[in-house]
């Protein structure tokens, strides 16, 4: 090799080190960053589904044709201890994912803020029922009403 090819050679070995540098310093910050899923903005429209926050002990039943939870709260100045029980519908007793948000709403229902309250499974089949869940959560400024989301994905076949 000359010094040319010798040069040529170095400056290759340095680009891809620099090159994998930079994607692995992408890597960590993205894996860092917020959520990349967030409902902020999103209305929700029917009214069956929301709940307006009340001051003092409170509970109530949410449900949706797949899931049930039944929930009570305490909202105190800042925050919201907030508790309850998730039951999926008949039909919905075997699943592999279940994540569930608590949607904190303005007085047009339009969502400012979420919480996950609670999160199982990793795509392996479970069958942890009831399931109960535990919180004390901030409420964000100019929170009027909560509802839910949830991502529930069943088992196949069952």
């Amino acid at each position: 090799m000359n010094r040319g090819e010798d040069s040529m050679h170095f400056r290759d070995c340095r680009f891809i080190k620099e090159f994998l540098i930079v994607m692995i310093a992408a890597c960590c910050l993205a894996g860092c960053g917020a959520r990349p899923f967030t409902y902020k903005g999103e209305i929700v429209t029917r009214k069956d589904l929301t709940v307006r926050l009340q001051d003092g002990n409170q509970q109530g039943v949410w449900k949706s044709n797949e899931l049930s939870i039944a929930y009570q709260y305490q909202m105190g100045p800042e925050t919201l201890k907030f508790a309850g029980t998730l039951e999926p519908a008949a039909g919905y007793k075997s699943f592999s994912r279940l994540a569930v948000y608590l949607l904190f709403l303005d007085n047009q229902g339009v969502v400012i803020e979420s919480a996950l309250v609670y999160s199982a499974g990793n795509y392996r089949q479970l069958v942890a029922i009831p399931m109960d869940f535990e919180k004390t959560i901030p409420i964000p400024e100019g929170a009027r009403a909560i509802s839910f989301f949830y991502d529930l994905s069943p088992v196949q076949g069952r």
